[in-house]
């Protein structure tokens, strides 16, 4: 009888795991068949299985992940970020946009199976494409913003200057109100900034909207402009005024320049003998050319422009004072960039659309990129940020700029021209061995100062994620300088 029980409770034993079997393989069938792309972890962050629609619409094969931590995944560049990871750590459910393998969006939910006890069993992942909708979201955004900064930009003529006036800052909307009253008038201005603010394209906008704005534009470097050439330059020469003029003579600067707009550019640069000839001109409203005694009556707009502080030239005695008091009728100052966060973000779309537009190609900028440039110091000012947007359209090979494609002391936001201004650079310019016997470059030293940095923070940390809270850096940042340094998790 007991005999009998037994063989009685083996076969239903046996039944109950060939239904567990079937059930299993059924499971796995649905999960391997669904039309949804499912991802499925253990409670450790291992991938248990992927299924054929998850491959299909992600690009990432079963054979590469299962098996794998989501955590390597991640710093491997899979995607930018583990919803599956989050669910584990937070027990609940967690709805997130991934980025995958840096081309292509997904709207990722992934739910956590618990056991009796509360604990996490495993976590399964849906994913859903919305690229599309992403793209359609940021030409959306794309458009209003154009929209809503159309009144903020004064598109110049084409060949007169590479960007445009673009703002989005109350300095600069006050600036550009000042601009618009005052060019009406043949008043002399000055203008001053820092280098790559972009004084010539204020000097651009003041010429098109005076009364002379479908005459001529002369721009003068007067930085370049060699002492012994200056006269010859900017007043004209008669015929055969000296060996190797032309037979014919020529109109300087200035003659060119008459019933238009003249541009000094750098006029601190001019010195100071020079200066007293130049005074006269813009006095009499008159030039002689060099070898000619006939005087040239002109009507010109002077714009003058310079980076220097004129004021303190004039104390200086480098700069003489009546010819400053000359130009500077109106003066206009063009903030610095670093100074004017809010127009960081409109200068990087026109940059943007206008690098598309030159070079016949489709790039989207990541918000996240957007906002590591905009706490960017730009020492640079404009001209930094316009080479920095040109650089990144022509060196990404996807369609999508990341933070990962931004040169590094941009990630790091270094200001070399200003380091106190950088707490991250001071610090390590005080604690590394820049000047050593070791023979390690800056570059070698900051690098393993780094590396043992971040390797204590992880080893002392229960996650990543908690490593790069102890550094005060963000998540994302954090594995991608693991990744560079060559750090494991």
């Amino acid at each position: 009888m007991e005999t009998a029980n037994i063989q009685n409770e083996s076969s239903q034993l046996l039944h109950e795991l060939a239904q567990l079997r079937s059930i299993n393989e059924d499971l796995h069938a649905i999960i391997r068949f669904s039309s949804d792309g499912l991802f499925v972890v253990d409670r450790h962050g291992f991938v248990l299985e992927v299924n054929r629609a998850y491959e299909e619409m992600t690009g990432i094969l079963a054979k590469e992940v299962v098996g794998k931590n989501i955590k390597d995944l991640v710093l491997n560049e899979y995607f930018d970020r583990s919803a599956a990871s989050m669910a584990l750590e937070s027990k609940s459910k967690t709805t997130i946009i991934q980025l995958i393998k840096k081309q292509k969006y997904f709207v990722v939910t992934a739910n956590p199976i618990l056991d009796e006890q509360q604990e996490v069993k495993m976590v399964v992942t849906s994913v859903r494409d919305v690229t599309y909708l992403h793209h359609l979201e940021k030409q959306l955004r794309q458009a209003q913003q154009m929209n809503e900064s159309l009144s903020n930009t004064l598109p110049l003529k084409r060949n007169e200057h590479p960007y445009s006036f673009v703002y989005a800052s109350p300095p600069m909307q006050k600036l550009y109100e000042k601009i618009k009253q005052v060019a009406p008038f043949p008043t002399n201005v000055l203008i001053t900034g820092h280098s790559g603010t972009g004084k010539e394209v204020l000097a651009s906008m003041l010429h098109q909207l005076s009364t002379s704005d479908r005459k001529t534009f002369v721009k003068v470097n007067c930085a370049a402009i060699p002492p012994e050439l200056f006269e010859s330059e900017m007043f004209g020469y008669a015929s055969g005024s000296f060996t190797g003029a032309r037979k014919e003579g020529k109109p300087g600067f200035f003659e060119q320049a008459n019933h238009g707009t003249i541009l000094l550019d750098e006029i601190g640069e001019i010195p100071l003998p020079l200066q007293v000839k130049l005074l006269r001109v813009l006095q009499e409203k008159a030039v002689t050319r060099i070898g000619d005694t006939k005087q040239r009556e002109l009507s010109f707009r002077l714009i003058c422009s310079t980076n220097q502080d004129l004021r303190q030239l004039v104390l200086e005695k480098k700069f003489r004072q009546d010819l400053w008091y000359r130009i500077n009728v109106i003066h206009l100052e063009i903030p610095p960039l670093s100074e004017r966060k809010a127009d960081i973000p409109p200068l990087i779309e026109h940059f943007l659309n206008e690098f598309c537009q030159q070079y016949k190609i489709e790039k989207q900028i990541e918000p996240e990129v957007v906002q590591t440039l905009t706490n960017y110091a730009w020492p640079g000012n404009v001209r930094e940020l316009r080479n920095v947007m040109e650089f990144l359209i022509v060196s990404t090979t996807s369609s999508f700029i990341t933070s990962n494609d931004l040169p590094e002391n941009i990630k790091n936001n270094w200001d070399f021209e200003h380091p106190s201004s950088n707490d991250e650079l001071d610090f390590h310019m005080s604690h590394s061995p820049i000047i050593s016997t070791n023979n390690k470059s800056l570059k070698e030293s900051l690098e393993e100062f780094e590396r043992e940095q971040i390797l204590i923070a992880v080893e002392s940390s229960k996650s990543i994620r908690s490593a790069a809270s102890l550094l005060g850096l963000d998540h994302a940042s954090l594995i991608r300088k693991m990744k560079r340094l060559g750090i494991k998790s």
